[in-house]
């Protein structure tokens, strides 16, 4: 029987595809004159529309997208959905594009590269014709805005933004710029207070927002919040009870030195003295918290009570380092003082552990012995035998989804086997919670078939449909494909859908340079293909962060469909979010796999630019 393609299925069609490339790869094959077209185009506007000032290209096309936007005679305008503004200082001078660099003020660091930068005709242009292009974006739903370093979000900004009744998401760095540099061992301060106003960037001014869009977003991301701007939010809890429309907050409190002690090198974040108030939000149910690990050193709640806990559905604790170039914040006590009768509702709970380590991505030791990062992650004592463990007397009912990384779940210097022939608490604890899950990543580090084993059989067959770790390539030959043992322990669980390897084959990034690493070896994509092929279930496989291949027409090909180019990459689940984060080899740091590279979006500015050029 014959099937028409009519325009409700075309529209239905481009609803599933996140990527803007895919869409302009049909606009591009489109007549003009074709229905189709405007349809597509409508598509391309749905999807995150960029603007950027950061780099001199990027600043042009964005100026020309706005010149067509902004065109009376052109609606598209009125179908933006998400828009993602960058008015941030480029190269010219250099400044840091990422916390990254020049971190750790104990070790210096260029004058130039800690001081505010200084507005370029490019911010300007794109900030000052902003509130224009609010205005018009009547159906946005989501908007983030990036200024580090760069101009902050105005007040007019704000104006227009609270005429837009859809809007329901916004996203905002804090600080303005990298904090002045502190020397190595000052002498304790006074006054934190005053000791961070003379230090701290200047931050984002956050009254206009309670009084515009504040009380009716249902998301909210604060970027790069130092102690002065923490101590603002603190100091409107009244206020924050109010919004009852609020359910997703996510807070990063790694910006600058909170209160350092004055000895040694200056450490970033708060230490265990900060007293975290509760902000007030009312129906805050998913909370995502990026913090330092030194805040969480001590058996205390410490910024986990700055939410209602009993609320959360959803936790994420993603753990950056105070220093960076050293492990001294090793164990981490925090669980040790979280009950989980304090989690009724949780339902997913995250943590994803920093760990700079690049020992993995070499195949021989001698290859990275210029290298100095071989950190294996931090202890969680109070996690597995308290907290999980508590499930087997009825807590934590509806924990379904647990994502851990690194060596979470695990003793320290113990291994998996180690667990369960010598710590029988340890392994009831995680027998009971492995029982009642659907999607697993396990912390265990770089697992065998043997640890897999053990671990899979925690798990139900008729529950499990997620399960990611890293692999330990190093047990195994160098040409040897993945492990046909771990194959049919996989092939046990019928509604297994996604299977995720965290880390890559060692050299693979290396062959290519970085970008995007494991999508075009070889090695990997027989890898892949056996791991569709052991179980009929699985639909996708992923190969570090964002890198994801979809079953194909057979399990011998399967379709990339994100290559780690962007990660992390909204174009995949969520639980692809982890691993290694694909960079270019010869300007980053590849230890980190916490902190993605700024992102360059200048093509698809330019590929943006070009379309609306055909289009007028």
């Amino acid at each position: 029987m014959e099937i028409k393609l009519n325009s409700d299925v075309f529209s239905t069609i481009l609803a599933q595809i996140p990527d803007s490339k895919t869409v302009h790869a049909i606009l591009i094959a489109l007549q003009r004159s074709h229905s189709f077209f405007p349809i597509a185009l409508t598509r391309l506007s749905q999807l995150p529309i960029y603007l950027d000032s950061y780099d001199p290209r990027a600043a042009s096309a964005s100026q020309k997208v706005l010149d067509y936007l902004l065109d009376e005679g052109f609606p598209l305008v009125g179908s933006i959905r998400h828009l993602v503004v960058s008015v941030e200082r480029g190269k010219d001078p250099p400044v840091p594009n990422s916390r990254g660099r020049g971190r750790g003020r104990g070790r210096g660091g260029p004058p130039s590269l800690q001081s505010r930068p200084n507005p370029n005709n490019a911010m300007l242009a794109l900030q000052c014709r902003l509130p224009a292009l609010l205005r018009r974006a009547v159906n946005l739903r989501s908007f983030d805005y990036h200024s580090f370093p760069g101009s902050a979000f105005q007040s007019e900004h704000f104006d227009a933004l609270q005429r837009l009744e859809r809007l329901r998401s916004f996203s905002v760095d804090c600080a303005l710029w990298m904090e002045c540099g502190i020397g190595s061992a000052l002498g304790p301060p006074t006054n934190h207070a005053t000791w961070a106003a003379e230090y701290d960037a200047d931050n984002w001014e956050m009254e206009p927002f309670l009084s515009t869009i504040g009380p009716t977003i249902a998301s909210l991301e604060l970027r790069h919040v130092n102690y002065t701007m923490f101590t603002a939010l603190a100091g409107h809890t009244a206020a924050f009870a109010s919004y009852r429309a609020l359910e997703h907050l996510k807070i990063d409190i790694t910006e600058g030195v909170w209160d350092w002690n004055g000895g040694g090198s200056p450490a970033w974040g708060a230490s265990p003295a900060v007293t975290f108030p509760c902000l007030g939000f009312p129906s805050v149910r998913r909370f995502e918290l990026v913090v330092c690990d030194q805040t969480l050193q001590n058996a205390q709640t410490g910024p986990l009570d700055l939410v209602h806990r009993a609320l959360l559905a959803e936790l994420s604790i993603d753990v950056r380092y105070a220093i960076d170039y050293t492990d001294l914040y090793d164990t981490l006590r925090l669980f040790e003082a979280l009950s989980p009768v304090d989690f009724p509702a949780l339902a997913r709970l995250e943590i994803k552990d920093q760990a700079r380590n690049t020992r993995r991505h070499y195949w021989d030791a001698a290859d990275n012995a210029h290298l100095r990062w071989d950190y294996c992650g931090r202890a969680y004592p109070g996690l597995v035998p308290s907290f999980l463990g508590a499930i087997r007397t009825g807590h934590l009912p509806h924990l379904t989804t647990l994502w851990a990384d690194e060596k979470v779940l695990l003793l320290p210097y113990a291994s998996v086997e180690d667990l369960f022939t010598e710590n029988a608490v340890w392994a009831d604890a995680l027998r009971a919670a492995f029982a009642q899950l659907e999607s697993l990543r396990v912390g265990f580090g770089a697992i065998t078939h043997i640890a897999a084993g053990l671990i899979l059989d925690l798990c139900d067959p008729n529950k499990l449909t997620q399960f990611g770790f890293e692999w330990n390539w190093h047990s195994y030959g160098r040409e040897e494909p993945i492990s046909p043992a771990l194959l049919a322990y996989l092939s046990r669980f019928p509604k297994l859908t996604d299977v995720h390897v965290l880390f890559p084959r060692p050299g693979t990034y290396l062959q290519f340079n970085g970008l995007p690493a494991p999508a075009f070896s070889v090695a990997t994509l027989v890898d892949v293909a056996a791991l569709f092929r052991c179980n009929g279930a699985v639909s996708c496989v992923g190969i570090g962060n964002s890198v994801v291949w979809e079953r194909g027409f057979s399990p011998q090909a399967p379709l990339l469909v994100s290559d780690g180019s962007t990660a992390p990459s909204a174009a995949v689940s969520l639980f692809f979010h982890a691993g290694f984060l694909p960079r270019d080899i010869e300007s980053s740091d590849v230890s980190n796999n916490a902190e993605p590279p700024r992102r360059e979006r200048r093509e698809e500015i330019e590929q943006l630019r070009g379309m609306l050029e055909r289009v007028l």
